[in-house]
């Protein structure tokens, strides 16, 4: 049985946060470094268990100004944030739970905790699947591919109005 549970950081036991932070860590596309304190700062999180067994995670996250003008500045593509408030992100599912669309119901969920309001998302470029989940839920590819500071590989932009 699939169940997709949303809600604030703050909501979360410790447990939860413990095993969203190690799925985060997982994905390996993030920097680690103060990762707990931006988990807490998220908007919603997002947990996908398949028989009680967590295999996938999503964030709403708010963004600092900061990082908001390095994505601009690398992409190319300005991200005001009275136009994009939110990002999607720390979207990931267990390798062995991927090909059953689970990225897009899970991505779905917590995006519709802030409807009405724009939002962004970076993807690695060689993600298609990911492309098209985002494409699905209404996101555009927007700016240029920039590198990645995490790897050997290039970050798209993708971004959604209301």
């Amino acid at each position: 049985m699939n169940q997709v549970d949303v809600k604030g950081p703050r909501e979360c036991s410790d447990r939860e946060r413990e095993e969203f932070l190690k799925l985060v860590v997982q994905g390996g596309e993030v920097a680690t470094q103060g990762l707990p304190n931006r988990i807490m700062t998220a908007e919603t999180l997002g947990f996908l268990r398949v028989d009680n067994r967590l295999v996938g995670i999503a964030a709403v996250k708010n963004p600092s100004d900061r990082y908001r003008n390095k994505i601009s500045d690398h992409s190319g593509f300005s991200l005001p944030e009275q136009t994009f408030l939110y990002e999607l992100g720390w979207v990931f599912i267990a390798p062995a739970a991927r090909g059953n669309k689970y990225s897009f119901h899970l991505a779905k969920a917590v995006i519709t905790t802030v409807a009405g309001a724009g939002i962004f998302a970076t993807s690695r470029s060689d993600n298609v699947a990911m492309h098209r989940v985002l494409a699905e839920l209404g996101f555009q590819a927007s700016g240029t591919a920039y590198k990645s500071k995490h790897g050997e590989y290039e970050l798209r932009l993708f971004t959604k109005t209301t």
